[in-house]
């Protein structure tokens, strides 16, 4: 074979098949982000520095708000934690205090039973001079406005005459 005939059956090195044509691109109806927006440059690579310079300035937003998301919720679980060991803390010092209260009440009913027994007030009452009684009398004094019992009129009756006797000097 010949070198011309060679040639054709050889691509070139800078001929590349044809492509088949892309489809139109519909635009959104929406508004581009401004961020996302090539703006015309003079030189073919400036474009590309100018997108990677957007879409940069999108991941440095992104950064700082998830930074600060996660930073006040790293906060907030820190105060939580806060809260919480100074709530076992308080509960801790209500045990401790409620302990040593039944502890107490516990002593105050020990020597209340100690100061009311029996033997302990009549030993008291010995020693500032009081005694039993010799004779015990029972007085009942009907309550007012109630009437006197069965039997209680004649002896007032016989009461009343006595006094009368002895002041009056007699019937």
């Amino acid at each position: 074979m010949s070198e011309p005939a060679r040639q054709l059956q050889r691509p070139s090195p800078g001929w590349a098949p044809p492509r088949p044509p892309r489809p139109p691109r519909v635009e959104p109806r929406t508004r581009p982000r401004p961020s996302l927006v090539r703006r015309p440059a003079a030189t073919p690579g400036a474009s590309r520095r100018s997108t990677l310079v957007a879409r940069r300035s999108g991941t440095v937003g992104f950064l700082i708000l998830s930074t600060v998301v996660v930073g006040s919720m790293v906060l907030g679980v820190v105060a939580l934690n806060a809260l919480l060991a100074q709530s076992s803390f308080r509960v801790d010092d209500l045990e401790q205090r409620m302990a040593a209260l039944s502890q107490e009440h516990l002593e105050l009913v020990h020597e209340q039973a100690t100061l009311s027994a029996p033997g302990r007030i009549a030993a008291w009452a010995r020693r500032h001079g009081m005694r039993l009684p010799d004779d015990i009398r029972f007085l009942h004094v009907p309550p007012a406005g109630r009437t006197a019992p069965a039997g209680a009129a004649d002896a007032l009756d016989r009461l009343q005459r006595t006094v009368s006797n002895m002041v009056g000097g007699g019937e």
